[in-house]
């Protein structure tokens, strides 16, 4: 079996396929695009049009590189750039039907946990405690793990892209540019010095564009086997120094579409050691693409990190865990009855949602659904993209009361099904124990209807006249789609 990770970094965009042997992931092709995303932002801080055009080419080759895998072998995520980019979300629109697969935006402790992932799986097996510093174009990572599992990470919005424009866009190198260069990245990093500083690890790793350079420069000059200490770094400063612009910079192993962005990286770096107090950093390679690649293989051999968050916070919080899975097992029951022909991946997402959906009842039993969407939105879910985070708290949000508050995302007909179903599933579990189902029916669309977005519920009569409260909710719900355009008729046999 092939899978494949796509990562859209704020430097590079780059796209792995592995192949799966046994527990192992052999690569069985790698490519990489030096796009420099976080470098394309107009004053607003929108992807410019010239920009997108440079991404979508590259995605353009990335799907051909593909090679028609399976959406649920494939695994495509934006960083840091994607992140802020005020455009973000129409830019991914195109990106997706450019690539062919769903893009997700990882937030910046994903990130870490990713990179964690896919590190130690290039390194020699050890239970000494780890830092890997990933150095991105727009955000630096430091995860500190054992064995193959991440204990701390933390994710800062600074890198060799964004550092490069901020200090050195001329071109022009001073020691002025380059101290303040690295003072504003420390002042960034000093506030997680006691997390990550040098008592708490064993042996230090760098990964990513960033490190990697470095390292081989070092090579190159002689000066080590790939480690490297902070007098590399401070004599690579003295050569820049020298070079007085990066036009004129000539190191032996420095790739040319590394020397935009040396500057800025090494200004990164540098501000890592001293913060740190790290005296060596050895490369190491994979990190994200690897993590997402092992991340996919767990979820197609059903050891889905995104189960084990889940059950995580249903544990956590102390919600029921019975009404939680009556309430999800309702919601598939609909869907499939209202979409049968649902993607798995969608499937999930809602079960998910449905097992979270009274998550916010740990904050008040008042308006739990917004506390729930507050909740969903903002905590750390590995294995979870933040897309994936918002869709799901926009469901926990529209899960009951009016539907005016998310009446923008119902132009979305997947996302009004997906709502659809777990208000049902809410309205039919309302008693909080197992009943006697009624015999009914539940159709989207008809050929009779002027309204094909109409759905029809049959129910048996005297189930209604039974379960009174349940009528009186069903009514309701009819009423609450109306205000939003959309009609339910709620038929009786």
């Amino acid at each position: 079996m092939l899978l494949g990770a796509v990562d859209l970094g704020s430097n590079s965009f780059r796209v792995e396929i592995g192949r799966v042997d046994g527990d192992r992931i052999l690569t069985q092709s790698y490519w990489k695009e030096t796009i420099r995303l976080a470098a394309g932002f107009d004053e607003t801080g929108a992807i410019t049009p010239e920009m997108q055009k440079r991404a979508l080419e590259a995605l353009a080759r990335f799907h051909e590189r593909l090679a028609g895998l399976p959406p649920a072998q494939v695994r495509a995520v934006g960083t840091q750039a994607l992140r802020e980019a005020t455009n973000s979300a129409e830019f991914l629109a195109k990106a997706e039907t450019t690539l062919g697969y769903p893009i997700g935006i990882l937030s910046g402790h994903e990130e870490a946990r990713l990179v964690f992932k896919g590190c130690p799986r290039t390194l020699p097996p050890s239970s000494k405690k780890r830092l890997v510093v990933d150095i991105g174009g727009a955000s630096t990572e430091f995860v500190i793990g054992q064995d193959l599992t991440a204990q701390a990470y933390e994710s800062f919005h600074v890198g060799c892209v964004n550092t490069s424009i901020k200090f050195f866009q001329d071109g022009n190198l001073t020691p002025e540019k380059f101290d303040k260069a690295v003072v504003a990245c420390a002042a960034d990093f000093s506030e997680v010095e006691q997390t990550f500083g040098q008592h708490q690890f064993d042996e230090a790793y760098g990964s990513a564009g960033t490190f990697g350079a470095v390292s081989d420069i070092c090579v190159q000059l002689g000066w080590s086997d790939g480690e490297v200490k902070l007098d590399h770094l401070e004599r690579l400063r003295a050569y820049l120094l020298q070079a007085r612009n990066i036009n004129n910079i000539e190191f032996p192993g420095l790739k040319p579409d590394r020397k935009e962005v040396i500057a800025g990286g090494l200004a990164v770096l540098i501000a890592v050691y001293r913060t740190l107090g790290i005296r060596s950093m050895r490369p190491a390679s994979g990190a994200l693409r690897v993590g997402l690649l092992y991340e996919l293989l767990g979820s197609v051999q059903d050891r889905d990190t995104r189960d084990i968050s889940v059950e995580g916070l249903i544990k956590t919080s102390g919600i029921s865990r019975n009404q939680a899975e009556r309430v999800a097992n309702l919601s598939i029951q609909f869907l499939n009855i209202l979409a049968p022909d649902s993607d798995p991946a969608d499937l999930k997402r809602l079960r998910w949602s449905a097992l979270l959906h009274e998550i916010g009842t740990t904050i008040s039993t008042s308006r739990y659904h917004r506390h729930g969407e507050y909740i969903v939105s903002n905590a750390d879910m590995p294995g979870f993209t933040r897309t994936d985070q918002k869709y799901m708290a926009s469901l926990i949000l529209a899960q009951r009361g009016r539907l005016s508050k998310v009446s923008e995302q119902l132009h979305s007909s997947k996302f009004a099904v997906h709502v659809l179903a777990l208000r049902l599933a809410v309205i039919f579990a309302h008693a909080r124990k197992t009943i006697q189902f009624p015999l009914m029916t539940v159709s989207h669309g008809s050929k009779n209807s002027k309204n094909p977005n109409t759905t029809f519920i049959k129910i048996e009569q005297s189930w209604l006249q039974e379960h009174p409260l349940t009528a009186y909710l069903l009514q309701q719900e009819i009423e609450h789609w109306q205000k939003v355009g959309k009609t339910i008729v709620l038929e009786t046999f």
